[in-house]
């Protein structure tokens, strides 16, 4: 395929090719290895990583928008000519095959899904629509955002539960079947959403309309709000019906490439990256598609946590900057945060979702001048096709890309090890065209590219640990994506931040997250009852929800030993809104503890000031998370340490512009030649095959077993 050419060789081993221990078994490929594969489709490559458990092997192909199968496929078959494998032998070896994935998000992008019609309680008709007055800035205005249901594709119902359950006015089936017959015939719908007033308390109505409205028409997809989560909120639980929805075909080229891939050998089951950060199956995926949106920074964050807990280094947080944006998540003891209510589309939602804050400034986007005659930076992006004007595919838009191979920071021989080069003067003209009508140099467009898409990657991040109580002497950053350790490392120092870990398989670490990923499946019970008195209550529940946790991993072949139920509170005060989590690790609910923890964290994360001990505390919901252990890819401490400790030795030198007219010389490391032992002082730029590291001055880098890389900043943390 055209579109994988002249990225062949761009697939390398995480193992450099000297100093290295190698089990027998990489050495030829007569063995009968098995092999775990992790996939992340992003909007310019997609990445691929593959482990047999003792070695790890990289790959990026780029994405076809159109037919995202084309990346995967490609991805595999670089890992098959690393590996000296035929293909379909290859694909035939594979134990498990984790997939993340754009496609709900390219649903929701284009806003190209199912038309959608909405069967509610008669008399909150517009309580979508009305978005709890949410409105977004548009061009200097005020605005409602984008729904997915037209108005007049609502239909209320004369039907009524109480807050306790108790059916006040019965449902009756024909009036749901005539509203479904005209949303049909006089709006063109194709899809169903049901959401009913205080249905989480007594889903019996919920129920029978949908049984209504599959008998009438069986190919439309039906989605149940109080079946997806059943939990207070009725606008939460109707925007999760609604979107998936929306998105209910979006999974249509996943199943295309499953095909596929079962056609050339595959027997291990797929699994797909959902926003909490675990896996689940095509099949399940279908039952909740719009679990799947953010996939892939979801998976990140995992693959991150999961790094800092191997490092010692317990808390980070986590810089994942790719082709389209960058994505900022917080990992606690090695446990990437969540929240309850992820906004997804731009609509709150009651999805739980790993908490990722993206903001449109990756390597791939387009720089650009604004009516008041100042530069921007994003959310557009060049995406894999025509991708930055460097690339050479028709670009004429500079980008982040763009401005870092012109600065010197991205050496346009040596990208993807030397099998894409970079047009370095079609970047240079490109900046020049844009800067010009403002007075600006090529060189100086390019530095002020670069400073805006810092300034973006550190509101994000301030904003995460302002609003997260963040103790920044105790929190690192992890940076990963192809650009994220070159932007990293200047904003940590800047916010001084102690270190930087730039994981071995950082430019894929999404994809690693994807190889990773513990099956898991969440259950929820709402309470809304105040402690202590609803203790007794809450434990009944928790033991409900271990045993429906419990089947849905038997119910995916887990074996019991390797099954763990994680048991969570979601707490508030007494008529606040938002809610608190708190692990149980008994997995029992005493009271006089939990209200002890949850009025410690809330002083943590809001000030001692907003605690009172008079307050009551109330339990929102009970929660169990069902995890299943899989075999999964590792990291292998496999380079060997040097005889003796010292500064490492430069390959070269490169030109680098820092502003202002000034130029410096900067010593060019061979990251994938530095072995334990070997420190490098900035500044400094190290080079791997696919991603490229800038250690500014005050930093030291210095290189694990496993071959991540940490930077340390001079005083900071203190």
């Amino acid at each position: 395929m055209a579109i994988e050419s002249g990225l062949e060789l761009a697939a390398t081993d995480v193992r450099p090719s000297s100093d290295v221990a190698v089990s027998g078994s990489a050495a030829g490929n007569s063995d009968e290895r098995s092999f775990v594969i992790g996939i992340d489709v992003g909007g310019t490559f997609t990445d691929a990583v593959c482990s047999d458990g003792a070695n790890v092997w990289r790959a990026k192909s780029p994405t076809n928008p159109a037919r995202f199968s084309d990346g995967v496929l490609g991805g595999c078959r670089l890992l098959a000519a690393q590996l000296h494998l035929p293909f379909e032998a290859f694909i035939g070896r594979i134990a498990r095959f984790g997939l993340g994935t754009t496609a709900v998000t390219n649903v929701l992008a284009t806003k190209r899904g199912r038309t959608v019609g909405l069967i509610t309680t008669a008399g909150i008709e517009d309580h979508l629509h009305a978005m709890r007055g949410h409105r977004k800035s548009e061009d200097g205005w005020l605005v409602l955002g984008w729904n997915p249901v037209q108005q007049d594709a609502v239909r209320g119902i004369a039907e009524r539960i109480d807050r306790r359950g108790q059916v006040l006015h019965p449902i009756n089936p024909q009036d749901v079947a005539v509203a479904a017959k005209s949303l049909v015939e006089d709006q063109g719908v194709n899809a169903f959403a049901v959401s009913f007033l205080w249905a989480f308390r007594n889903p019996a109505h919920e129920q029978q309309a949908v049984e209504v409205i599959r008998r009438l028409y069986p190919d439309y997809p039906v989605y149940s709000g109080a079946d997806l989560n059943p939990v207070m909120r009725e606008y939460e639980r109707t925007t999760l019906a609604v979107l998936n929805a929306f998105t209910a075909d979006a999974l249509d080229g996943v199943e295309e490439l499953g095909k596929e891939l079962k056609a050339h050998g595959l027997k291990a089951p797929m699994l797909l990256l959902h926003s909490g950060g675990g896996a689940i199956t095509v099949d399940e995926a279908r039952a909740t598609p719009i679990a799947l949106a953010s996939s892939g920074p979801a998976a990140g964050a995992v693959a991150a946590g999961e790094v800092t807990m191997a490092h010692g280094l317990r808390n980070g947080l986590c810089c994942d900057m790719g082709g389209t944006s960058i994505d900022v998540a917080v990992v606690v003891d090695g446990v990437p945060h969540r929240r309850q209510t992820a906004e997804i589309g731009g609509l709150m939602t009651s999805q739980s979702a790993i908490d990722v804050e993206s903001i449109g400034a990756g390597g791939g986007s387009m720089a650009w001048i604004d009516d008041r005659g100042l530069l921007r930076v994003g959310p557009q992006s060049a995406r894999a096709t025509p991708g930055p004007v460097c690339y050479g595919r028709g670009g004429t838009v500079p980008t982040v890309t763009d401005a870092m191979v012109l600065l010197g920071y991205i050496d346009p021989a040596s990208f993807m090890g030397g099998a894409m080069k970079l047009d370095i003067e079609a970047a240079r003209n490109a900046c020049a065209r844009l800067g010009e009508p403002i007075g600006l140099s090529a060189l100086e467009t390019a530095y002020g590219i670069r400073e805006i898409a810092l300034a973006e990657m550190g509101k994000a991040m301030r904003a995460r640990i302002s609003s997260g109580g963040i103790d920044v002497r105790k929190f690192g950053v992890v940076a990963f994506g192809g650009s994220g350790s070159l932007f990293a490392t200047p904003m940590a120092q800047e916010l001084e931040l102690p270190w930087v870990l730039t994981p071995a398989v950082a430019s894929v670490l999404s994809a690693y997250g994807a190889a990773t990923a513990d099956i898991q499946r969440e259950r929820t019970i709402a309470i809304d009852e105040i402690l202590p008195d609803c203790a007794e209550r809450a434990n009944a529940a928790i033991a409900e929800l271990k045993l429906r946790a419990d089947a849905d991993l038997a119910h995916q072949h887990v074996d019991p030993a390797k099954r763990e139920l994680v048991c969570e509170v979601d707490l508030r005060f007494h008529r606040q809104r938002n809610s608190l989590t708190i692990v149980l690790e008994n997995g029992v609910v005493e009271a006089d503890e939990l209200v002890r923890r949850f009025q410690s964290r809330y002083a943590e994360q809001y000030g001692l000031a907003g605690v009172t001990g008079e307050s009551q505390v109330e339990i929102s919901n009970v929660r169990v998370i069902g995890i299943g252990r899989t075999v999964r890819a590792v990291l292998p401490d496999t380079l060997r340490p040097r005889d003796t400790k010292g500064e490492a030795s430069a390959k070269g030198h490169r030109t680098v512009y820092v502003g202002h007219g000034k130029q410096v010389e900067v010593p060019v490391f061979d990251a994938e030649q530095l072995r334990p032992g070997d420190v490098v002082v900035g500044p400094a730029l190290l080079d791997k095959v696919d991603t490229t590291l800038w250690a500014p001055a005050g930093a030291t880098v210095s290189i694990e077993p496993n071959g991540s890389l940490i930077t340390r900043f001079e005083g900071a943390g203190r």
